[in-house]
């Protein structure tokens, strides 16, 4: 279950929100007139899953680029004019 509360209530109240939370309810807190979102707070809350990015544009293609094959040394920065 999700309960959403301002962020002055979610203050104000804070010993009763932590009871609410280790009964498994979720907290959505907001504040402003347009509700603007502060964060969530509770027990069973799972963060993202990061989702490994492979490098470039080419990867469709079958060509793998790893990050090693992006790093130069100084001599060869200046060949390049960099």
């Amino acid at each position: 279950m999700e309960q959403t509360m301002h962020i002055g209530d979610f203050k104000a109240r804070f010993s009763e929100v932590v009871e609410l939370i280790k009964q498994g309810v979720i907290i959505k807190v907001v504040k402003g007139r347009a509700s603007e979102l502060v964060g969530y707070f509770g027990k069973e809350l799972k963060p993202e899953k990061k989702e490994e990015r492979r490098l470039g544009f080419y990867s469709h293609l079958g060509i793998e680029i790893k990050k090693e094959d992006l790093e130069w040394s100084d001599e060869e920065l200046e060949e390049m004019g960099l």
